[in-house]
């Protein structure tokens, strides 16, 4: 059995890495290099993320506008400010914590684990 925080780990915050970096590089122009050192990545994550070899399970965020608005302001004060980590950090909670709002994180682990359905556990 997975418990859905570990479907955070390994899906929530990979997908929200992926649609920050194709924003940035999308939108703000960057090179992937770029991209890689504002985010303390490596290039070859910023590529991996860009070919969705990593981040694959960003289709059900980025169909969520309250959550693509998150994204987008965050990749901006990303490139305009230029935060500090802990800030990137409170503001991915952010996020994580509207995914888990949305119910998005439930639809994520049904699919893993059917069988605990139904189940609340990440909505309380």
């Amino acid at each position: 059995m997975k418990p859905f925080c570990e479907v955070v780990v390994a899906d929530v915050l990979p997908a929200i890495r992926a649609l920050i970096t194709r924003e940035l590089l999308t939108n703000y122009n960057l090179t992937q290099k770029e991209v890689a050192d504002l985010l303390g990545l490596t290039q070859p994550a910023v590529s991996q993320y860009l070919r969705e070899s990593r981040g694959k399970k960003v289709k059900i965020f980025q169909d969520n506008p309250k959550i693509m608005k998150l994204i987008e302001k965050l990749s901006k004060e990303i490139v305009t400010k230029k935060p500090e980590g802990r800030e990137i950090q409170r503001r991915f909670c952010e996020i994580c914590k509207e995914i888990r709002k949305a119910g998005l994180i439930c639809k994520l682990h049904e699919k893993i684990y059917p069988k605990i359905y139904p189940c609340d556990e990440c909505m309380t």
